[in-house]
């Protein structure tokens, strides 16, 4: 789905092939003769190479049902050594270990998007459910992240049950995995149909809740894309794959930390569990508006210099900046104590906030209007429209009111004011549309006090 929705989107020059389970270097070579035109007829390895010369810039995309044989991954291997200028080939497959990729990926010809990659985080879990108007808490985000490791299908698949059902994060993994975990447990039988009976066997007893202590067949099941990922600690299961709590034995559970809210739209405020912070001076307060400004929550210590004290000599500069970084670690430490403050601020050769455990809701509302510009480009109305209902929810007032008059407040103010001003005319335009009756709250600003 990853690679349909990109080369549907985001390149004009893809191709897309699918190569069955066990296909040979012909039906390769077939596959790849129909993706470029439906009656193309390809029956050698120089025969593609050439096809694909002249249809440059081109993106191939190979979809792998499953693995090839042998003499199909040959053929793969070997588009792959020579392959023409201006010939990208994308390649999903469930085993890593079948193309050599850590051997690719070391020689720099290849970039691996695994697992890590296509997780969920927490802040992609937030973004989704308050797409989908499911209730959530900080804890229920956590949560869910931790049962499922982000896992795409099952993140996804929860929460869109959630949705359906009206039911709220916090139950939203027990409500799917009971009113659908038969048809789960039919995907991962069918991802079992093309791999050996004692590979398919660990898997079955890893579902039932066994506890498997051999590094070396975890690391096997990893390299086949078996529902086994590589973690700090080691090779584990993934959690959603076994409905017990067996998966604990593998390593240690994340360990719950209350999020700290920061609004800037209208009047500034950064709480954790409702208490608001007290900052000890005005310019503390400001270098951490700033760094939450920043999408990353990531700003380096030069530029902020050159922000806060232009023109400065170096040496007063960063003895400004240690004072200021030491004050809202203290700031911070009166409401959660000082071992928890790194959950929250880091201070190294960059200033950093963690947007885990931050929440800033002009990220939200960013995220929310480019996915409604987005599904709106694209047509898909309706999806766009719970998107801007989502960001007009977030948009409480122009950008820091109380801070105005800086500059590096004034250039982005203006640009979400009018990225707001787009939003609530397609949120008219949308429901005129479809005949939806939009809601003050969800469609109107709101304005913020002090």
């Amino acid at each position: 789905m990853a690679i349909l929705g990109y080369l549907q989107h985001c390149t004009p020059h893809g191709k897309y092939s699918v190569v069955a389970a066990g296909s040979n270097a012909q039906a390769v070579w077939a596959g790849i003769g129909r993706a470029l035109e439906p009656d193309l007829e390809l029956q050698s390895h120089e025969a593609v190479v050439e096809a694909l010369a002249s249809r440059a810039p081109l993106e191939l995309a190979l979809d792998c049902d499953a693995v090839p044989d042998t003499e199909g991954i040959d053929a793969i291997m070997a588009l792959i050594e020579d392959l023409p200028n201006g010939v990208s080939l994308l390649i999903a497959c469930r085993s890593r270990a079948s193309f050599q990729v850590g051997r690719l990926v070391a020689q720099g010809i290849a970039s691996l998007c695994d697992p890590e990659r296509l997780a969920f985080d927490a802040t992609g879990i937030r973004h989704l459910a308050e797409t989908l108007e499911v209730s959530h808490s900080h804890a229920d985000v956590l949560r869910i992240l931790e049962v499922t490791d982000g896992w795409p299908h099952v993140v996804s698949s929860a929460l869109r049950k959630a949705a359906e059902d009206n039911c709220g994060l916090s139950g939203a993994f027990e409500n799917w995995r009971l009113r659908h975990g038969h048809l789960f447990n039919e995907f991962i039988a069918d991802a079992l149909k093309h791999v050996s009976e004692k590979e398919s066997d660990l898997v079955f007893k890893l579902m039932s809740g066994s506890y498997l202590d051999d590094r070396q067949q975890l690391q096997a099941l990893e390299e086949q894309g078996l529902f086994v990922v590589h973690t700090p600690d080691g090779y584990r299961p993934l959690r959603a794959l076994s409905r017990s709590r067996i998966y604990d034995r593998y390593g240690r559970r994340v360990q719950t930390v209350t999020p700290m809210q920061v609004r800037l739209f209208g009047w500034f405020r950064a709480e954790v569990d409702r208490r608001p912070i007290d900052w000890i001076r005005r310019r503390d307060r400001q270098l951490f508006k700033y760094l939450a400004l920043h999408p990353s929550g990531s700003v380096s210590r030069a530029e902020l210099g050159q922000v806060f004290w232009p023109g400065a000599e170096k040496h007063l500069v960063a003895q400004s900046l240690r004072t200021a970084c030491s004050n809202i670690r203290k700031a911070l430490a009166q409401i959660v104590g000082f071992d928890r403050v790194d959950s929250y601020f880091r201070a190294g050769d960059e200033l950093a906030l963690d947007l885990e455990n931050v929440i800033v809701d002009v990220n939200g509302f960013v995220a929310h209007v480019n996915d409604g510009d987005e599904q709106y480009e694209r047509g898909e109305v309706r999806a766009a429209y719970a998107h801007y209902r989502s960001a007009g929810r977030l948009y409480r007032g122009n950008l820091l009111i109380g801070d105005a008059h800086e500059t590096w407040v004034g250039t982005l103010s203006a640009i979400l004011e009018h990225r707001h001003v787009m939003v609530l005319e397609r949120l008219s335009e949308i429901a005129a549309e479809l005949d939806y009756q939009p809601t003050v709250e969800a469609d109107l600003p709101i304005a913020s006090g002090s």
